[in-house]
């Protein structure tokens, strides 16, 4: 099975923290990314998803408005999104939140703050499942 291409698939990262987008988005082109979007709450993040097909999006739980988590499980309700990897990236490092979280549809779920190879441990994780889902670029080509 050959290696995704990291640089074909688009993310969106959403925080109401900026410099927590900007961590993040460091961190994911510093491992190949190139397609990565930012929004600072489910609202921007409800546009941009009209508007481009993202392959992975990373939600803070807390934020003002609709949290991160009530957006994913909206999300998850709608099959247009079976394909879509939900990370969830709270400071909630509570057990119960993390297990809520993984039971409500999300894909993986990253404390804050997290370490830079925390991070990537997870993204290849995410990588993963997005390649058992059929959704990376070309993998209906390659007879996935």
């Amino acid at each position: 099975m050959a290696a995704p291409n990291i640089a074909d698939l688009k993310v969106l990262v959403v925080d109401d923290h900026m410099t927590a987008r900007a961590y993040l988005e460091k961190n994911l082109k510093s491992m190949g990314f190139t397609h990565v979007d930012q929004a600072s709450n489910t609202s921007q993040a409800n546009e941009k998803m009209g508007a481009t097909v993202y392959n992975i999006v990373f939600l803070d739980w807390n934020m003002p408005g609709r949290t991160g988590y009530n957006f994913m499980q909206s999300c998850r309700e709608n099959s247009a999104y079976d394909k879509t990897a939900f990370v969830i990236v709270s400071s909630e490092s509570g057990d119960r939140y993390i297990i809520e979280a993984l039971k409500a549809g999300a894909t993986s779920y990253i404390v804050k703050p997290a370490a830079e190879n925390v991070l990537q441990e997870n993204i290849k994780k995410v990588l993963l499942w997005l390649e058992q889902h059929s959704a990376l670029p070309g993998a209906a080509a390659a007879g996935q």
